[in-house]
C-alpha cells in the first residue's frame, strides 16, 4: 500500500482542510496546473455529461421496466438475437460492445428465465447459438412499444430538430 493512500487521520471532528492546512497540497500544484483547475467546470466536462445523460436514461429505463426486472442489456440482447437467429454468444457480445464473460452470465441468465434458448452449435460443439425463446417474443411483445416512448423521453429536453443531430454526434463518438 503507498504511503500516501496509507495516511491515518486524526479520529473526531473532520473540518476541511484550509490553505494554511499541512494536509492541504494545493501548494504543490504547479501554476500551469492551478491556472487549469481555476477554470475547469465539471457542468462543462463531455464525459461527465456523458456519464449522467446515461445514468438518466438507465434510470428512465428502470422505471418504466420495474416491473419486468429488464436491463437496458438484456433488451438490446433480447433484440439482436430475433434479428440474428443462430448467433454464438461471442458475436452477441461483439454486438452488445461488451466482455465475453459479462455476455455468457446475462444469456444464462435469460436462458434460465425462459427468454432465449441456446443450442449446441452445428459447426462447433463448443459454441451456443441463440434463438428467440416464446417467453422472450412475449416479453418484446410487452417491452418495444413501451421502449420507444423511453427513447423519445430520452430526447425530450432537446428540441426537436436538434435529435437525429445529437444521436449522430453520439454515433460518431462511438464509431
Amino acid at each position: 500500500m503507498s504511503s500516501a493512500l496509507a495516511v491515518s487521520r486524526p479520529k473526531g471532528r473532520r473540518t476541511p482542510p484550509r490553505r494554511s492546512d499541512p494536509e492541504d497540497a494545493r501548494e504543490r500544484l504547479s501554476p500551469g496546473v492551478r491556472q487549469l483547475l481555476d477554470q475547469f467546470h465539471l457542468d462543462e466536462v463531455t464525459s461527465h455529461l456523458l456519464r449522467r445523460a446515461h445514468f438518466s436514461a438507465e434510470e428512465l429505463f428502470a422505471r418504466e421496466f420495474a416491473d419486468l426486472s429488464l436491463t437496458p442489456r438484456q433488451k438490446a440482447a433480447l433484440v439482436i438475437v430475433y434479428q440474428q437467429p443462430g448467433l454464438n454468444q461471442n458475436a452477441l457480445a461483439d454486438r452488445l460492445f461488451m466482455d465475453r464473460n459479462t455476455v455468457a452470465e446475462m444469456v444464462k441468465r435469460l436462458v434460465c428465465a425462459g427468454l432465449v434458448r441456446r443450442a449446441s452449435a452445428k459447426d462447433d460443439q463448443r459454441a451456443y447459438q441463440l434463438f428467440l425463446a416464446p417467453a422472450g417474443a412475449e416479453l418484446l411483445n410487452h417491452v418495444m412499444p413501451r421502449d420507444a416512448a423511453i427513447e423519445a423521453r430520452v430526447l425530450k429536453r432537446l428540441p426537436e430538430e436538434y435529435r437525429p443531430l445529437f444521436v449522430k454526434c453520439l454515433r460518431m463518438l462511438v464509431e
